[in-house]
């Protein structure tokens, strides 16, 4: 029978057994590097780890000191690290020397070893190559280093808050546009940044929530007090689990881009003021010129229709031509004026194109024939009969470009030429060339043919006459008509100026007959019986305006009363009737336009209706429409042209009494 003291030893047997078993495999087959040393520092054991790790096998390793796998200065600080009294140290970062010579880096964990009696009888060390781990950290250093010298030179103030929206980093640019210095910075609460309203603004965007919110115009407070201006970008930092752990907030200085948006805006605002006095200057001066322009050119056209003898009427002409020419150059400047402020209004009526053509060219053969010079035009029959544009501007700029190849030929001819670039279903784009075999224009000058008041312009208007706005304000009509217009020229051969211009087609009109051609009315040779006697109120505060324009009107047999004010209007209704009134618009106590309102408040009470046209000297963009607006019925710009005023008024009468 086993004793109980044999079965307790046999049991301890076979625990050391197993224990030492399982040791073994533990070290033969760790994933570490086991080094055994006894008493003396001296290799007894390592497993296979080991030798794999350090290239090594037992004639390498066997009965060395330890200290052979480290180098020298490396060995010395973990001898600086008193292991033996301590006993245990953990993942030193060192490096050992493997077979090769070659340095690998490692962490070492060391454990001593002792007997019952606390004598040190060895170590173990326990090496894991930490190679991958060290390169990866020297890759992020290089990387942070990167980043940080990438920060530190950007031209943005960046910064970093944790979750309690506290600044944690920072680069060098937000000390220097903040004026701050580390100690300002860290942990300060980036709402102090901001002033109040502005951080409240910064909150209503829910950042926190939407994740982000870029270009954000708002202001920061530096250290000193002052207040700029930035473009705030933020970036919300989360964890995996959508936790916000943070911000990253980038700041550009925008003080001086909203200084010079300011300076713009106060420029833009100046030249409008400048501008609008430009207009209002031009208004003022059109109609103080144009009220003296009336009576000088109404003088002479009534002086023209009496008895003189040749030198009187000689003389007359100089002078109505003189008149004309500064009607014209009043004309041009207000047109330019318009154009350059896009106050130009480009019709959209029916035009037959070739009926414009001829007639520009027929009016315009007089003047070349004077000077022996024959006007011929070739026209492209192909062109729609009716197209949709504005004839009178097509024909402001034919007589403009007509008008000039005439001047500036002295033998030879003009030839007008219109073809058809294309016609679609929408559109038909028309090309027009006026060809002349004058004196031709120097390569110098064609580049600023079409600019205002170029040295080209002065050099021709002292020879020629004219006031170098022709042609700079035909190019602004025709980009106006959808076109473009350009000139080829060769100095003593001639000029061709070329225009295309885009209009309407529809093609139901182009079967259409006009039934009716508006012409000039000229004064009527057979007044209609209704429109003989007509009673004409004329209320204009000018006395030589008066006469001119009674004069004028006399003629037809009409009966004119003249008053001087608006008051005298209202006065004059209430005792006598008229068929039209024709109304000036400053006058003194009632302007014209007030005393159409008075007068049109007291007709819806009578029923009745007198046709009211403005004969005025205003005639900026948009002044007809002004007057019309009011209540007036027709328009006539001074100085009067005595046909217009005629068709004005036979047109208005007539439309009342059909009514």
């Amino acid at each position: 029978m086993t004793k109980p003291e044999e079965v307790k030893n046999n049991q301890c047997e076979r625990d050391l057994t197993e224990s030492k078993q399982l040791f073994k495999v533990v070290f033969e087959n760790s994933p570490s590097a086991i080094t055994v040393t006894d008493s003396q520092e001296r290799i007894v054991a390592w497993n296979a780890m080991a030798e794999k790790m350090l290239g090594m096998d037992r004639d390498d390793l066997f009965n060395q000191h330890i200290s052979f796998l480290y180098p020298p200065e490396e060995w010395k600080r973990i001898r600086s690290m008193n292991i033996r009294n301590k006993g245990m140290l953990s993942n030193i970062t060192t490096k050992i020397i493997c077979k090769k010579g070659h340095l690998l880096d490692v962490s070492a964990s060391v454990s001593v070893l002792k007997d019952a009696t606390g004598k040190i009888i060895g170590s173990i060390g326990i090496l894991n190559d930490i190679t991958h781990e060290k390169r990866v950290e020297a890759q992020m250093k290089e990387s942070e280093n990167k980043l940080r010298i990438i920060l530190d030179n950007s031209a943005a103030a960046i910064t970093m808050t944790d979750e309690k929206e506290r600044i944690i980093s920072w680069n060098s640019f937000a000390e220097q546009m903040l004026g701050m210095g580390p100690k300002d910075m860290l942990h300060r609460s980036v709402s102090s940044l901001y002033p109040p309203e502005e951080w409240k603004a910064i909150r209503q965007e829910n950042i926190r929530q939407s994740g982000f919110k870029h270009h954000m115009e708002t202001k920061v407070i530096r250290k000193d007090g002052s207040i700029i201006d930035v473009d705030l970008s933020v970036n919300i930092l989360k964890d995996e689990r959508g936790h916000v752990i943070g911000s990253v907030g980038m700041l550009q200085d925008i003080t001086e881009r909203k200084r010079s948006q300011e300076m713009i805006l106060q420029a833009k605002l100046a030249a409008e003021e400048a501008n609008s006095a430009k207009s209002v200057f031009l208004a003022k001066m059109s109609h103080e010129v144009r009220t003296p322009m009336n009576a000088i050119i109404g003088m002479i056209d009534l002086t023209l229709d009496t008895t003189l003898n040749e030198e009187q009427q000689d003389n007359l002409k100089v002078a109505k031509d003189a008149a004309d020419n500064l009607l014209s150059l009043i004309n041009d400047i207000l047109d330019l004026s318009r154009a350059q402020a896009g106050k130009v209004v480009i019709e959209e009526i029916e035009i037959n194109v070739p009926d414009v053509v001829k007639n520009v060219c027929k009016g315009l053969m007089v003047l070349a024939r004077n000077k022996g010079v024959d006007v011929v035009w070739s026209i492209d029959p192909r062109i729609p009969h009716l197209l949709v544009g504005d004839p009178v501007r097509l024909r402001q700029v034919l007589v403009n470009l007509i008008n000039n190849a005439i001047k500036f030929t002295h033998k030879g001819k003009v030839q007008v030429n219109v073809m058809t670039k294309s016609l679609t279903d929408k559109d038909c784009q028309l090309e027009f060339e006026i060809i002349d075999s004058g004196i031709g224009i120097p390569p110098k000058n064609l580049p600023k043919i079409f600019d205002v008041f170029t040295d080209a312009h002065n050099v021709t208007a002292r020879r020629y006459g004219g006031t170098g706005l022709g042609l700079a304000i035909c190019k602004k009509i025709v980009e106006m008509m959808r076109g473009s217009i350009e000139v080829d020229s060769k100095e003593g051969i001639g000029s061709t100026f070329r225009f295309s211009i885009i209009f309407g087609y529809k093609a139901e009109l182009f079967a259409k007959t006009r039934t009716t051609e508006k012409t000039a009315t000229g004064a009527p040779s057979q007044m209609p019986p209704e429109l003989q006697n007509l009673r004409i109120l004329l209320a204009e505060d000018n006395t030589v305006n008066q006469r001119i324009a009674t004069r004028i009107l006399e003629k037809l047999g009409w009966k004119i009363t003249c008053v001087g004010n608006g008051q005298e209007v209202l006065n004059i209704l209430n005792d006598q009737t008229f068929d039209v009134i024709l109304m000036d618009d400053n006058m003194p106590q009632l302007s014209g336009i007030e005393t159409t309102q008075v007068i049109r408040r007291e007709e819806k009470q009578t029923g009745l209706h007198v046709p009211i046209i403005a004969m005025t000297a205003n005639a900026m963009a948009g002044d007809k429409e002004r007057y019309l607006a009011t209540g007036m019925d027709g328009y006539v710009s001074k100085p009067i042209d005595r046909n217009l005023l005629y068709e004005e008024i036979v047109n208005l009468v007539s439309q009342r009494l059909k009514n």
